[in-house]
């Protein structure tokens, strides 16, 4: 029995050493989650990184701007609801301002003056018409108010928002503003090369006479002058510049 047990430890002893190696699992993971870094790394670069947070900051600026964008402008047309709709020629999208350029009644001409310096320090693109160049303005204020209203008169996209006092509260209150919104800004810092702002010119064809020689009678009668049929009762025509 005892050379049994001594040929087996001798057997044991000639085995070369006996290394038992255990696998950790957390240690596996380690290694498993470097590699796979790595070969991530690899395929992807910083930049496609950076422009891909680019791409999404700006997504998201664009998608806050839009949702800002079309909030302001349901506000805007629930504020023009509680105006009445009365609109002038060609104002449905866009400013009209009935004003008057005659100093007779002073209160009036600074009514004008003031409503015309709140829209300029807006830069909004606007539309005057001065009822005393161009009696056709007037007539068609009367037309749409059915009255004989004194100027001035601001029309917003269609809606009467009223004379110089109003239009001054609504300033103050800073609903002028919003009213204002969506409404295209002046690209320039200069007047029309045309008119001078004036809106205004003089008749090409009587040059502001109001008066031209009807060639058909002319042959006959030595120059039979007729009414200019181009210009107002002043003479003048619209820029066709800035018209």
């Amino acid at each position: 029995m005892k050379n049994i047990n001594g040929g087996i430890l001798r057997k044991i002893k000639s085995l070369p050493t006996l290394v038992f190696q255990v696998n950790h699992p957390t240690k596996q993971l380690t290694t498993n989650t470097q590699h796979d870094n790595k070969m991530f790394c690899q395929n992807i670069s910083f930049d496609d990184l950076a422009n891909d947070v680019d791409h999404q900051e700006t997504t998201c600026e664009y998608e806050t701007h839009h949702f800002f964008q079309e909030s302001n402008t349901m506000e805007e047309n629930k504020l023009l609801c509680n105006f009445e709709y009365k609109c002038p020629p060609g104002g449905k999208d866009a400013i009209i301002l009935y004003t008057t350029s005659l100093r007779g009644i002073r209160k009036t001409f600074e009514d004008c003056n003031m409503i015309r310096f709140l829209l300029e320090s807006f830069r909004v693109v606007y539309y005057e018409r001065d009822v005393s160049i161009h009696i056709e303005y007037r007539e068609e204020l009367w037309r749409i108010l059915g009255g004989r209203i004194v100027p001035p008169r601001l029309f917003i996209k269609g809606r009467d928002i009223g004379r110089a006092n109003e239009v001054a509260g609504l300033h103050e209150q800073g609903i002028l503003k919003k009213l204002l919104h969506d409404i295209p800004l002046i690209s320039s810092n200069f007047p029309c090369n045309g008119c001078c702002g004036i809106r205004f010119v003089l008749c090409l064809s009587c040059h502001g006479c109001c008066k031209i020689i009807d060639q058909d009678q002319g042959k006959v009668t030595n120059g039979y002058r007729i009414r200019c049929p181009k210009c107002n009762e002043n003479g003048l025509i619209k820029c066709p510049v800035c018209s």
